[in-house]
């Protein structure tokens, strides 16, 4: 898929097409897919030209949904990232950077592989049947 910022939308529609996923269900799933795949389109060089992300999603049972986004490494000439958590401070305005928070508070488990600098497959565990904590 292109990596731009229209693939976000498509990536959310993709993901909850399975009627599985309709409802509360899928929101989690949609949401969680579409942090991975804006990380993918803002941070790496997915967004340039010729770029892509892929996308994939597997049921575990009836119960859990694995999710996974790859994208294409380093932008050029663009600094050394690693994909982290970037815990919000009280009261802070976040407009941005905290996809990979909220990533966390929704999966069970997230996790990456691959080499910083080299394409990175992002995944991430989601349990259907479990409530995420937004809480912190």
């Amino acid at each position: 898929m292109d990596g731009n910022e229209q693939a976000i939308a498509k990536v959310r529609a993709w993901l909850t097409r399975d009627e599985r996923l309709r409802g509360e269900k899928g929101f989690w799933v949609a949401l969680v897919g579409s942090e991975l795949a804006t990380n993918a389109v803002r941070h790496t060089a997915s967004c340039e030209k010729y770029g892509r992300i892929g996308v994939s999603m597997e049921f575990l049972g009836h119960t859990t949904v694995l999710l996974g986004v790859l994208d294409q490494g380093r932008k050029w000439g663009g600094p050394r990232l690693r994909p982290r958590v970037i815990e919000p401070e009280s009261g802070e305005p976040c407009p941005g950077g905290r996809g990979l928070w909220l990533v966390d508070q929704v999966a069970e488990y997230w996790w990456w592989e691959g080499r910083p600098d080299q394409p990175l497959y992002l995944r991430a565990m989601i349990h259907l049947d479990r409530e995420p904590d937004l809480d912190g």
